[in-house]
């Protein structure tokens, strides 16, 4: 994506790479996982695959949040907030994106943004079999009156997934940056629910 506005870039590295890179962090390769367990996994995240819509929250130490909405095929919108960097803004239907930025000393309004590619909101299972061997399963638990199964990633980068009992679907998964000893959490939620997104007019 590109932009003519620095500080979104700085905005989208910080929570949507940000959140990518850590969930692949729990994905890291290493030795000694359960291949049952990550075959589980891997379930889930297919399982993602089929649902029409799901939301997504991000919480980072300090107050940072992200708020992400998919609609199948090709509709994402997301909502990063920062209390010390303000407000990132990004709609995406097929090929048309509308960012703005909430920032002292930013422009206003929404910018348009055309794509030679429309987005694809499919997960890359592929991807996810390749990075993932060092999973095990570690005792069930509750997350909001939910049972969950808990997943373990036992390689250097850590963290922990949890998956609905009764769903089978992703439900938190938690990362620990172990040098800063920051902790991100990551909640799905409202599978299946009628989200709209449209696109706002430029400017």
């Amino acid at each position: 994506m590109r932009t003519s506005v620095v500080v979104s870039v700085i905005v989208v590295a910080i929570f949507a790479l940000g959140v990518v890179s850590g969930l692949r962090s729990f994905q890291a390769s290493a030795a000694g996982g359960d291949p049952a367990a990550e075959a589980e996994v891997v379930a889930a995240f297919d399982r993602m695959n089929s649902v029409p819509s799901y939301r997504m929250k991000t919480s980072a130490s300090g107050g940072t949040t992200l708020l992400l909405d998919v609609v199948r095929p090709d509709k994402r919108h997301y909502t990063a907030q920062s209390p010390t960097r303000g407000t990132y803004e990004s709609i995406t239907i097929g090929t048309q994106t509308r960012e703005r930025v909430n920032m002292p000393g930013q422009p206003t309004g929404w910018r348009c943004i055309t794509s030679p590619r429309p987005l694809n909101t499919t997960l890359r299972l592929d991807r996810i079999r390749k990075d993932m061997s060092a999973v095990v399963r570690k005792p069930d638990t509750v997350i909001d009156g939910m049972p969950v199964h808990a997943y373990a990633n036992i390689s250097s980068s850590g963290g922990t997934l949890y998956i609905g009992a009764q769903t089978g679907l992703p439900r938190r998964a938690v990362l620990v940056d172990k040098q800063s000893g920051k902790t991100v959490t990551v909640d799905f939620y409202d599978y299946g629910a009628p989200i709209t997104i449209t696109l706002p007019p430029c400017g």
